[in-house]
């Protein structure tokens, strides 16, 4: 699965003798769009830092990005309702997600693989609604599954605690 060019695949890797790899099949109802800080031609649409406050290009030089190459993917459902999905991860060159020793993952009760990425991707509602008057909400994070997490206390992390 790892090596084939055709097939999407997640590799986690529990340990030096040990990788779950899980296999994606395409959907001939759903679209989907990567997006992340990478160039290349799995991304279709790519994101940059900003530094807020500089006044030219000069001033905006990042030392590490906090975007991943390939960030996440929003997966489009083509018929109604038309939902919408984040999952963390793109895919790339090589149709592939890999989660290292050093991940956090696991084993969800229902038997399927999870985990989180090193820069995460995190979402945040607005109390009140995307309005004038709205209020910061809570942000959480989402998984390479797509399931919402409260945030880890670091990056690097390996707990979770799923809402």
């Amino acid at each position: 699965a790892i090596s084939c060019k055709g097939q999407h695949s997640i590799s986690y890797t529990l340990s030096r003798n040990q990788t779950v790899v899980v296999e994606y099949t395409h959907d001939k109802d759903t679209d989907m769009f990567q997006v992340g800080r990478s160039t290349e031609s799995p991304i279709d649409f790519v994101v940059t830092d900003t530094i807020s406050g500089s006044q030219n290009n000069d001033e905006a030089q990042i030392t590490q990005s906090t975007i991943s190459r390939f960030a996440c993917r929003i997966v489009c459902d083509r018929n109604e309702p038309y939902t919408a999905r984040i999952f963390a991860a793109g895919f790339d060159s090589s149709k592939n997600i890999f989660l290292g020793e050093k991940a956090a993952k696991w084993k969800n009760p229902d038997g399927h693989m999870d985990g989180l990425t090193t820069n995460g991707v995190l979402v945040m509602h607005p109390r009140g609604g995307f309005t004038e008057e709205s209020q910061p909400g809570v942000w959480r994070e989402i998984s390479v599954c797509g399931d919402v997490y409260t945030l880890r206390e670091t990056r690097s992390a390996q707990q979770r605690g799923k809402l």
